[in-house]
Parts: C-alpha cells; sequence; structure tokens
C-alpha cells in the first residue's frame, strides 16, 4: 500500500502515469453494415424481413480459427412463434485483391430465422452473396423451401 501510493506521487510529480501494456489485438469486431435479406415464408403467412449484420476486423472468431475475419449475423428479429423454421445458408465470397474464393455452408433450425456465418477470405476488400434455403419443420425439416439471395461487400 505504501510503495502504491510513493510510485503514485513520484508519478504525479514527473508527470507521467502508468498505463498497462498489452500485446493483444482488440476483442471488439468493427461493425460495418446491416443488409436486408428477406425471404418468402414457408408457412402460410408475411414475408420474413431477415437483417444480416456485417462485422470485419474480429481478432477472435466464433469458429476458433485465427482471424482477421468477416462475420455475418443473420436474424429475422421477431417473436418466437411455435412454428420451427430449418435454414439452410451459403455464402459464396470472393477477395477482390487476391482472387481468392469460397463457400461457407451452415444449418440452423428454431422458431425464428437466425444464423451465424464466419468468413477468412484473407486480408482486402470482399464481395460475398447469401444465399438463403427456409423451409418448414412439419415432421420433417425443409418442407416447402423458399429461397432468397442478397449481396454485399466489407473490408477484410
Amino acid at each position: 500500500m505504501v510503495l502504491v501510493t510513493v510510485v503514485a506521487a513520484v508519478s504525479a510529480l514527473l508527470g507521467t502515469t502508468a498505463t498497462p501494456a498489452s500485446a493483444l489485438p482488440n476483442p471488439e469486431p468493427n461493425y460495418v453494415a446491416t443488409i436486408r435479406c428477406d425471404s418468402a415464408n414457408p408457412w402460410p403467412a408475411p414475408r420474413i424481413p431477415v437483417w444480416v449484420d456485417v462485422y470485419n476486423q474480429i481478432a477472435f472468431p466464433s469458429d476458433g480459427l485465427p482471424g482477421p475475419a468477416i462475420a455475418l449475423i443473420g436474424s429475422s428479429r421477431a417473436k418466437q412463434a411455435v412454428l420451427e423454421f430449418t435454414v439452410e445458408v451459403r455464402v459464396t465470397w470472393r477477395n477482390l485483391r487476391t482472387g481468392r474464393q469460397g463457400t461457407v455452408t451452415v444449418p440452423s433450425r428454431g422458431p425464428v430465422v437466425t444464423w451465424q456465418v464466419v468468413l477468412h477470405p484473407g486480408s482486402g476488400p470482399v464481395a460475398f452473396t447469401i444465399h438463403q434455403k427456409i423451409g418448414a419443420l412439419a415432421f420433417v425439416p425443409m418442407v416447402n423451401p423458399q429461397y432468397s439471395s442478397c449481396s454485399g461487400r466489407a473490408l477484410a
């Protein structure tokens, strides 16, 4: 306790402050944009509005692979219903600087449409296209599938 007080007093006299050094990258992702990617409803109901939040500069992606990465998080932001959906999302991407390209496919199931995809395209501008296949879960998955797609860009 006395040592801390002495160090603080000396720092105040010299006009310096001690700041802890950190070698860790910023764990907070950078929000880029929100894309609307609506889809027809497999149930006899209105269209499903799907908002896709785009994040980049992710140091610690949810898939456990090393960053940096781009994350796409889709959600219908609706109240939970009794009816369930099965969702298959396929994202095709292309790094416009290096020409590198790839595809990521993610399945999902729940009372609302929600999914998350992580892209590892390398650094540079990236163009991506989201292909959604949303079906009803009526004793078996993917009944009356409905297809939609949208696209966007982000800097990795």
